[in-house]
């Protein structure tokens, strides 16, 4: 037996410790990194399109998949959020719990709507995804795409637009963006 101490498992276990913290290290700056990132992202898209700014919205009539008919003038008044969408739309349904919650938290407090307004899908289709998904705002009906094509010319779902007050559309956007930069580009409206 000797007496001198086993120097190698010591220096395996060190050598393990270190790689260990250097992985560690690197897992903590890659999610700094993402976070700043992302909180990039959301403050650009939080920025208002200029090519939107205070357009009047074209007027139209739809029936919601409740059987409820809405009029876009008849808001006036309100702070709509036009969300034009379609079930089969991976990005539209992903956004949907965003628009609720938006709905629900300042819809009375800042007499504010959300209308969304389907693609061409039937009642059907549209009445089972609101009440599979809890929503809480009109999902419109465009069964011949008038709306979405031609007043709006709409070539890209999800689209949304905000509308003041007064009927102008302030804001557009194409894609799914995060509930905190929709609601920052509603701030500028209210």
């Amino acid at each position: 037996m000797s007496l001198t101490p086993n120097i190698r498992p010591h220096r395996g276990r060190t050598l393990f410790l270190a790689v260990l913290l250097i992985l560690s290290l690197a897992t903590i700056a890659l999610g700094i990194w993402l976070l700043v990132d992302q909180r990039q992202q959301i403050a650009a898209e939080s920025r208002p399109a200029a090519a939107a700014a205070s357009t009047p919205a074209p007027d139209f009539e739809l029936t919601s998949s409740d059987g409820q008919v809405i009029r876009l003038a008849d808001l006036r008044g309100k702070v709509v959020l036009l969300n034009f969408w379609a079930t089969w739309c991976p990005p539209c349904k992903a956004e949907m719990p965003d628009l609720n919650a938006l709905q629900r938290k300042y819809g009375a407090e800042r007499d504010f709507v959300v209308l969304g307004v389907n693609d061409e899908e039937s009642a059907a289709d549209v009445t089972a995804f609101a009440q599979r998904e809890g929503i809480a705002f009109p999902l419109l009906l465009d069964p011949d795409g008038r709306v979405i094509e031609k007043l709006f010319e709409v070539r890209y779902l999800p689209t949304s637009m905000i509308i003041d007050r007064d009927g102008n559309i302030r804001d557009t956007w194409r894609g799914q963006i995060a509930r905190e930069a929709m609601l920052a580009r509603l701030q500028k409206v209210w």
